[in-house]
């Protein structure tokens, strides 16, 4: 699963790393298929440079996979970067459009979808047609994945107008549809089936096993787990703030941007409230000193964590995506999640496993940044909460 020789790629579309299998970002919650069911054959629509296949074959090294990618120089040099660092990652590749690849296709145990045009989403991924074929290429009892990129958990994604409103809205005939956050991207798990995702003593035990990898690894892996098992309903957003349904949706990264300045103001004023409520410096809110104060931002996330709003996603989403920007100043934020755990397992079970210790080893596992102080025992108290979970 790692390079014996050093290996740093970053580009939007894809971040790898030698030493580790998971970097921190969206393709580490791929993982999550083989939990949730067979994995035998997987399809990748959309190849980037790579970066979902090592996730998967940490969860399932035995799967065999096919990747679908439309650009066949991304193909050639993804496979000659893979034949040189990961020699012994197997993978098959295909020259195809996405969007006409599963017509007539075979059907696989799990379809991932991480396809964009540049940056935007292209045109048939909002299209019911689409999402047809792909349940038509699912085998009875599999997953479909999909990576929905567009606003944050903490502007609440699934309101419209967005992207993730939309593809909620296609994906209703879905009997499962759940989602894992990532900043500003969520892996969707959907299955043709209401039964629970697999227990720890069934499928989603037995996923992993045989792929040797480091601590951190292990531990993102871990609580991958714990998070598919507590994935919240991707499903439309019920009574929409009025006249925002008639928006049109954003698509491109500038209209997102401009989505997020437009919806910023009301959530910063729940913020404030919430601050209030905890007795914090509500002054604070909406300006970076609001970030670096711990004695502000922690009781004030810790009320929005206990209300079970949103914008308790902000501080995590925040510290992490700082850090991938390169800017270290909120590493109090993982010291924190280091230190407490376990307590806020107990206290704040959903917050803590779907967005508070998620980002926090997305900074730990991140190889952009010097390995932080705090990461041994995050990876301690990681272990202690699946292991108790």
């Amino acid at each position: 699963m790692y390079s014996a020789s050093p290996l740093l790629l970053s580009t939007s579309a894809t971040l790898l790393a030698g030493d580790r299998v998971f970097v921190g970002n969206q393709p580490d919650d791929f993982a999550v298929g083989p939990l949730a069911g067979p994995a035998d054959t997987v399809c990748v629509l959309g190849l980037g440079y790579g970066g979902s296949l090592r996730p998967l074959l940490a969860a399932s090294p035995g799967s065999r996979v096919t990747a679908v990618d439309l650009d066949p120089d991304m193909v050639t040099v993804t496979r000659a970067l893979f034949r040189q660092h990961f020699p012994g990652t197997d993978f098959r590749t295909v020259v195809a459009d996405a969007s006409a690849f599963l017509d007539g296709s075979e059907r696989y145990d799990l379809v991932v979808i991480d396809v964009y045009a540049g940056e935007s989403y292209p045109d048939f991924l909002l299209t019911e047609p689409f999402w047809r074929r792909v349940r038509g290429a699912v085998a009875p009892g599999g997953t479909a994945l999909l990576n929905a990129w567009g606003l944050p958990e903490h502007l609440r994604p699934l309101a419209p107008p967005s992207p993730q409103h939309v593809l909620a809205g296609l994906l209703a005939p879905w009997p499962h549809a759940a989602y894992l956050s990532c900043r500003r991207n969520m892996t969707v798990v959907l299955r043709d089936t209401r039964e629970d995702v697999p227990s720890e003593t069934g499928r989603g035990a037995e996923a992993g096993r045989g792929a040797r990898l480091s601590r951190t690894d292990e531990a993102v892996l871990a609580l991958q787990r714990l998070r598919l098992a507590r994935a919240a309903d991707f499903r439309v957003a019920a009574d929409p703030p009025e006249g925002d349904a008639d928006r049109a949706v954003p698509r491109t990264p500038e209209q997102l941007d401009a989505e997020m300045a437009r919806r910023w103001p009301e959530m910063l004023a729940e913020v404030r409230a919430h601050a209030e409520a905890a007795g914090a410096d509500a002054s604070a809110v909406g300006t970076r000193e609001f970030y670096r104060r711990r004695e502000v931002a922690v009781p004030t996330t810790l009320e929005l964590a206990r209300r079970g709003h949103p914008a308790a996603a902000l501080l995590p989403t925040v510290a992490a995506a700082l850090t991938f920007g390169g800017d270290t100043s909120l590493g109090w934020y993982g010291d924190w999640i280091a230190e407490e755990a376990e307590s806020l397992a107990a206290e704040h079970p959903e917050w803590l496993t779907r967005t508070a210790l998620p980002q926090a080893l997305a900074m730990a596992a991140n190889p952009l940044v010097p390995e932080w102080s705090w990461t041994n025992r995050l990876l301690k108290r990681t272990s202690a909460v699946t292991a108790a979970s």
